[in-house]
């Protein structure tokens, strides 16, 4: 009998081990090949890899691969858990070291190419679906079916290296002191939560003093810059650990104490929690972490994806924005407001004429007040010696210096307003001054054309038939339209939201796939221990409410933590986060529990009837 055939043979017998190990492992690459089937469609092969969508794209990406190698390793480490008895009784037939080293990383890489072949295969299947969808949510006409070839070379080269670093790495684990613990797997026992006090409340107060820094004292952490960013999610993971490890500790102590812990078969629950206690914890906080990820980037991706329309209104204020170079041809600026007419004649549009003068060198430029409250459609009044500044950027701090300025500098400013006037980035600032200053001032002059549109965010075609016929050229004109942009940051934001919504159901899957294969590693040892408990006369309804609440406690206290956490989030940034986002917060949360819901009434059945199988 060849070595192979023993590795073969040893995976057959205990099949239903492999299975669950091979279909997590085969989840996480159909996952993973989806993902790249989206990055490298050939729609996309125009994207800038710089831009918002393209860095969007190649973090999901990485995002997913990483959640791959933890996950995977997560298995591995489980499924090595779950056959030491196995493993225990190769080492007392005379098997070496290094034997059951090699026949693990053997039948960890085998179980790793077949899930990669699978995977691959049931991705191929998956993929035309998978792109109709993508079309729907990104409104692509072209996001079309083709042949990943590079998706699928990525995808097995990625994969095979990490099951071969993963199966080299996890056998350094298995040494001759854990071989001891292999052939008492049966009798050991684990062990308890200590007390941890002092690093429970050291934990919390640097949490919260990193926490009020990144508030309050920006020039720290602007000084430290990603070193701050990585203690401060240092401190939080470990701040979490504490907070469910010693408050899983306490509350049993008070729970044995309580007229309660008597009752029922609550003496019963509170032995097995106390029994699993430090497998328990780490279970919670490890689903509480991917909850807290998926309810955060839920919020942001999809609250973001609601104020696509104020963004671009802030950005670019008006339906179409025509500025004429003052070195710009005369007949081509006639022909391209001619062409602008002809193609708005149909549609409800105000009008507007105004120019303005610019410093080139500053880009600073001068607005006379008449063309600004035409523009603005306001009453503003300046006397001869004032001025208004107002923003050329979005989030640019205003210049309100006029010391220096050759036409203003003895004036007195009235008011800054921070809303950029016209495209933001134009301009640095405008100084609006009254008419006769205008007219004083010796600089080259932009004629500007502005047309906004009744319900403008219904004309993206009509925008993106303007736009492409008449583009913006540096030196002669200057083309921007809101509706172009919005059309643009909306496909943006629908990729965004599309990711959010897969990487929201990945994390939230492998939540539940971790959690129910944690109980499949122990199911064996909990199957014997009922046994013996029945025999004393627990009858099946009583055994179901001891395991109804053990898998509760399970699944709701880490996503009531993770609920926590998000609450404190929105709560500490409630000055800097829309209503939408709020909102959009709220809803997710809600949708995620009755995911949450289903899911452990689908595990709590499932459970129990393997367990009293």
């Amino acid at each position: 009998m060849s070595f192979n055939h023993i590795v073969l043979q040893n995976i057959l017998r205990d099949k239903w081990t492999y299975v669950s190990y091979f279909l997590s492992s085969m989840f996480s690459i159909i996952i993973f090949f989806l993902f790249s089937v989206i990055v490298f469609h050939p729609s996309l092969k125009s994207l800038d890899p710089d831009s918002t969508l393209g860095i969007s794209l190649m973090l999901a990406s990485m995002l997913v691969y990483l959640f791959s190698f933890i996950y995977i390793t997560y298995s591995i480490m489980a499924f090595l858990r779950k056959k030491t008895k196995t493993l225990g009784i190769f080492m007392i037939t005379g098997a070496s070291m290094k034997q059951i080293r090699k026949l693990v990383f053997r039948e960890n890489l085998l179980i790793g190419i077949l899930a990669i072949l699978f995977a691959i295969v049931l991705g191929l299947v998956i993929t035309p679906l998978f792109l109709m969808g993508a079309k729907v949510v990104l409104k692509a006409e072209t996001f079309g079916m083709y042949m990943p070839l590079q998706a699928i070379g990525l995808t097995i080269g990625l994969f095979l290296i990490l099951f071969v670093v993963i199966s080299t790495v996890i056998t350094r684990f298995i040494n001759k002191e854990a071989s001891i613990q292999l052939l008492k797997s049966d009798t050991i026992i684990e062990k308890s939560i200590k007390p941890h006090y002092v690093l429970f409340i050291l934990s919390i107060m640097i949490t919260g003093i990193l926490a009020y820094f990144l508030k309050t004292e920006h020039a720290i952490v602007d000084t430290l810059g990603i070193l701050y960013y990585l203690l401060f999610f240092t401190s939080i993971l470990c701040t979490i650990h504490l907070v469910i490890a010693q408050g899983l500790r306490l509350f049993l102590k008070i729970f044995e104490r309580s007229p309660a812990y008597l009752r029922k078969t609550n003496m019963l629950l509170a032995s097995n929690l106390n029994a699993k206690m430090k497998s328990h914890a780490n279970m919670l906080f490890l689903v509480t972490i991917l909850l807290s990820g998926v309810f955060l980037c839920t919020s942001i991706l999809f609250s973001s994806y609601y104020n696509v329309k104020k963004d671009s209104e802030e950005n670019y204020p008006y339906s179409f924005q025509y500025i004429a170079d003052p070195k710009a041809d005369d007949n081509m600026v006639k022909a391209d407001l001619d062409y602008l007419e002809n193609n708005l004649s149909s549609v409800r549009a105000q009008k507007f004429f105004i120019e303005f003068k610019s410093n080139e060198d500053q880009r600073i430029g001068y607005m006379a007040l008449s063309d600004y409250n035409l523009l603005q459609q306001q009453e503003n009044v300046l006397h001869q010696n004032e001025f208004i500044a107002v923003a050329g950027s979005r989030g640019v701090a205003t210049i309100t210096d006029n010391a220096s300025d050759p036409y203003i500098k003895s004036f007195k400013l009235t008011k800054t307003i921070e809303q950029n006037l016209l495209s933001t980035g134009f301009q640095h600032s405008y100084f609006i001054v009254p008419d006769s200053i205008y007219q004083a001032i010796d600089y080259p002059v932009y004629k500007t054309y502005i047309y906004e549109l009744d319900n403008w965010a219904a004309h993206i075609e009509l925008a993106n038939i303007i736009t492409k016929s008449i583009p913006s050229l540096p030196g002669e004109r200057y083309v921007t339209s809101k509706i172009d942009l919005y059309d643009t940051e909306m496909f943006i934001k629908s990729v965004m939201f599309f990711i959010g919504s897969m990487l929201s159901l990945i994390f939230l899957s492998a939540a539940m796939s971790i959690l129910y294969f944690y109980l499949q590693t122990t199911l064996l040892q909990e199957k014997e221990k009922y046994i013996g408990i029945r025999k004393l006369g627990l009858s099946k309804k009583e055994l179901a409410t001891v395991i109804a609440k053990e898998l509760a406690i399970l699944i709701f206290v880490p996503f009531t933590i993770a609920i926590m956490l998000l609450l404190t989030t929105l709560l500490s940034m409630r000055t800097m986060v829309s209503t939408a986002f709020l909102q959009v917060s709220m809803a997710s949360s809600c949708c995620f529990f009755v995911l949450f819901l289903i899911s452990y009434l689908f595990i709590r059945k499932s459970y129990f009837k393997r367990l009293v199988s």
